[in-house]
């Protein structure tokens, strides 16, 4: 018996590393089901329950204790069980799931507890997907769209492409803190901080999130020591 087949009955005797390749080749589909199934829980009525190829199994409910302008006092993120078990060890183990079906489109909710719910998104899209390349461009594009048009032609060829120990060579800290504000340069790094707190208190062990995250902590912290140093302005 693995590990998995505790949660699907339908996986006892299938080799456990089987089942991690196959999450990883699904992982695209099982976020897009993610992402439709999040709109329909925020109410979306243009979302059909048939678009769902890939039903979630659980909804962790997450209260908002950060202070942010936001009428609601939960957020709801639809998941599967197989793959929060596959990447979070600190996260309980959660009940048994019930079929979704077009009769009965009911979620089992699962209350939550992370430093920032409000930012739990980028983490869960990369647990999915396990793309470290969306994953940086999404931390620093705000940063990005503020440099030169050749420079971020430049980037959208190579950061898809490029690998982790390469990216100090892109010489990014330099050329955002000439043309990207302070006050963004600072709100991605809070953002990137944030995101290593979600982790670790989901207890995700993946040597090339925490990467990515301190690849991208160290390029804007570096912005913004040479904005201070040189005097680029606010």
């Amino acid at each position: 018996m693995n590990e998995y087949s505790l949660m699907h009955d339908e996986l006892e005797g299938i080799p456990a590393p089987f089942i991690v390749h196959t999450l990883r080749q699904l992982g695209s589909e099982l976020w897009e089901s993610i992402r439709l199934s999040k709109r329909l829980l925020d109410g979306d009525s243009t979302i059909e329950l048939s678009s769902i190829i890939l039903p979630p199994s659980h909804v962790f409910a997450l209260s908002i204790q950060e202070n942010l302008p936001n009428d609601s006092s939960m957020i709801l993120w639809p998941i599967h069980d197989i793959i929060i078990a596959s990447h979070c060890s600190r996260v309980s183990s959660l009940p048994s799931s019930s079929i979704i079906t077009s009769n009965s489109p009911t979620f089992n909710a699962v209350p939550l507890s992370v430093p920032y719910p409000s930012s739990l998104r980028l983490i869960l899209r990369y647990v999915y997907t396990q793309d470290t390349a969306s994953l940086f461009h999404s931390l620093l594009a705000p940063c990005i769209k503020h440099s030169p048009k050749h420079f971020r032609r430049h980037l959208s060829r190579v950061i898809p492409r490029i690998s982790i120990v390469k990216f100090p060579n892109l010489k990014l800290p330099t050329i955002l803190a000439k043309h990207c504000p302070t006050s963004i340069l600072s709100s991605r790094l809070q953002l990137v901080r944030r995101l290593w707190e979600n982790a670790m208190a989901l207890g995700i062990e993946d040597a090339q999130l925490w990467e990515v995250l301190k690849m991208a902590s160290n390029i804007l912290v570096h912005a913004l020591q040479i904005r201070r140093y040189i005097g680029y302005g606010i």
